[in-house]
């Protein structure tokens, strides 16, 4: 079988989210001067970063998974 349209991949756009939280955010972040848990505040926002990224990887394949069966 042929890989469906580029159109109907629109959810492969997701997986930018995890990579914008990581980087982009950075220099927002870095400055910050709260210490949750007495962690680094950068530090903090880099464990919830994975928390993010497991999410949106499970979200696109659960949708991979949910057009797999419409097919």
């Amino acid at each position: 079988m042929s890989p469906p349209p580029l159109a109907r991949r629109w959810h492969l756009a997701l997986l930018l989210l995890p990579f914008l939280w990581q980087v982009g955010a950075v220099p927002l972040v870095n400055d910050i001067a709260w210490r949750p848990f007495g962690l680094p505040f950068p530090m903090v926002w880099q464990m919830a970063g994975v928390l993010f990224a497991s999410a949106i990887i499970a979200l696109v394949r659960a949708i991979d998974l949910k057009r797999e069966q419409h097919r």
